[in-house]
C-alpha cells in the first residue's frame, strides 16, 4: 500500500465536505473560546482589527475572485460605510434646537443618533449603492482598463471628502468635515440576553470582538450560499469566459452589478464597525495603499476561497498590527547587541539597530505580493476549482491542461 504524500492528504481535505465542515466548526468554536485565553487586551484589539480585514478581504475576493473583476479603488466603499456611520451616528449634523427621540432614531441640536443595529442595513446598502453607480460606468471595459477605472475611483472618493468640509469651494454645507476628522461616534447599545452581557462604551475589548465575530461568520454563511447559488456559478462563468457565458443566457450587465454591490457591501459593514469601534474617522486611512493592502489579503490567501479571504484577512492584520512592529523591535536589538563586536560586526550592528522595519509595510506587502505569486499563486488556501488550473493532480488534469495551452498556441482545435 502506497502512502500518501502530504500534498494528497491536503487534496483530500480539501475536497471532502465533511472534513471542511468539521474544520469550520472547530475554528468557530476555537474563535469564540480565544477571549477566555486571550493574555492582554491588546491580542483582542489586534484580533477585532482581524476580523474588519476580513469582512473586506471577503467582500473584494466576491468581485476579483468569484467575478474576476480587478478592483484597485476598494478602500473607497469602506470609506463610505464608515462615514455613512458618522454622519447618522454622531453630533456632527445639529437639526434644530429640540431633541426628537424614537427607539430607532434621535435627532436634535446634539446631531443625528440611528439605531445601530439599523444601521448596519444602511451602511451596507449605501456601499452597495455606490458599488452600483461606480459599476455601470464601467460595464464595457476589461482587465488593464477596468484596473485604472477602479484606481481613478479609489482617488476620487478621499479627495471628495476631504473637499466637503467647512468652507469648501462648493459652497455646500460642511458634510464631511473636510481635513479633519468625525468624532463622538457612537457605540452600540448595551446587550443584556441571560449570561450576556456585553457594554461597548468601556474599554473591554470583548464585546467588540465577539460583535466582530457574529457578523464575520454571518457573512462567510451569505457567501457561501451565494457562491453555490446561480449568481455565484454566474459569475464563475463569466470569469472563465465572458463571452460564452452571454451565449449561455447569463445577463452580463446585472450580473457584473450585482459583484459590484455585494462586494461594497461587505466593506460598508467592515466600515460600520471599525468607526463604531474607534468613535473617529479620518479619511487619510481609505487611500490607494489600503486598497492594495486588501488586495493582499485575497491574493495571499486565495483568489476565489472564503477560508483563503479569511486566513489573508487575519495574517495581514497581525503583520500591520502586531508582528512586524515586533519584528523590528527583535532586529533593532538584535542590532544593538552587534554594535558591541569589532569591524564589520559592528557596522552591521549599526546597521540593524537603525532599520526601520515597522515603516516599511509597503515594501514587504508588495514583498509578499510578488513572493506569493512566484512560489504558490494559487494562495496559502486556494479553492478547488483554481488549484487544479495551477496544479494538476492527476494525469487526465494535466493531459486536459497541456491540450488547452496547445490549442492557444497553435489556433487548432
Amino acid at each position: 500500500m502506497v502512502t500518501p504524500s502530504w500534498r494528497e492528504r491536503i487534496d483530500h481535505w480539501r475536497d471532502s465536505r465533511a472534513l471542511r465542515r468539521i474544520a469550520a466548526v472547530v475554528v468557530v468554536i476555537a474563535a469564540f473560546l480565544y477571549p477566555l485565553v486571550a493574555s492582554s487586551g491588546t491580542g483582542l484589539d489586534t484580533a477585532t482589527v482581524a476580523e474588519v480585514f476580513i469582512l473586506l478581504a471577503l467582500g473584494l475576493n466576491i468581485v476579483v475572485g468569484f467575478a474576476g473583476l480587478l478592483d484597485l479603488g476598494y478602500a473607497a466603499f469602506f470609506a463610505i460605510g464608515a462615514y455613512t456611520t458618522a454622519l447618522l451616528a454622531s453630533t456632527h449634523f445639529a437639526i434644530g434646537n429640540q431633541t426628537h427621540t424614537s427607539l430607532l432614531l434621535s435627532y436634535g441640536p446634539n446631531g443625528v443618533h440611528v439605531n445601530f443595529f439599523l444601521l448596519i442595513p444602511i451602511a451596507a446598502l449605501a456601499a452597495a449603492l455606490c458599488g452600483i453607480l461606480f459599476g455601470a460606468p464601467t460595464l464595457r471595459l476589461r482587465g488593464d482598463y477596468l484596473a485604472i477605472v477602479t484606481l481613478g475611483f479609489g482617488e476620487i472618493v478621499p479627495k471628495v471628502i476631504e473637499n466637503l468640509g467647512p468652507g469648501n469651494s462648493v459652497g455646500l454645507p460642511n458634510i464631511t468635515n473636510g481635513v479633519n476628522d468625525i468624532t463622538g461616534i457612537d457605540s452600540p447599545p448595551n446587550i443584556n440576553l441571560g449570561p450576556i452581557h456585553w457594554t461597548f462604551q468601556t474599554n473591554d475589548p470583548r464585546p467588540w470582538y465577539y460583535l466582530g465575530l457574529i457578523i464575520v461568520v454571518i457573512s462567510v454563511i451569505i457567501i457561501y450560499r451565494l457562491r453555490s447559488s446561480r449568481l455565484g456559478r454566474s459569475w464563475v462563468a463569466i470569469r472563465e469566459d465572458e463571452i460564452a457565458a452571454a451565449h449561455a443566457g447569463i445577463n452580463i450587465t446585472g450580473t457584473r452589478l450585482t459583484a459590484f454591490a455585494l462586494g461594497a457591501a461587505f466593506s460598508g459593514f467592515g466600515g460600520l464597525l471599525e468607526a463604531s469601534r474607534l468613535g473617529t474617522v479620518d479619511y487619510t486611512e481609505f487611500l490607494f495603499n489600503f486598497s492594495i493592502t486588501i488586495l493582499v489579503m485575497v491574493i495571499l490567501g486565495g483568489m476565489g476561497s472564503i477560508p483563503g479571504a479569511v486566513l489573508g484577512g487575519i495574517v495581514i492584520a497581525y503583520l500591520n498590527q502586531s508582528w512586524l512592529t515586533n519584528a523590528a523591535a527583535g532586529i533593532n536589538n538584535f542590532g544593538g547587541w552587534l554594535e558591541k563586536g569589532p569591524g564589520l560586526i559592528h557596522t552591521l550592528g549599526v546597521w540593524l539597530s537603525g532599520l526601520p522595519l515597522a515603516s516599511a509595510k509597503p515594501m514587504i506587502f508588495g514583498i509578499i505580493l510578488v513572493g506569493i505569486m512566484l512560489l504558490r499563486p494559487q494562495g496559502l488556501l486556494p479553492s478547488g476549482r483554481r488549484a487544479r488550473e495551477l496544479h494538476p493532480r492527476t494525469a487526465g488534469e494535466l493531459a486536459e491542461e497541456d491540450s488547452e495551452l496547445y490549442t492557444v498556441r497553435t489556433g487548432e482545435i
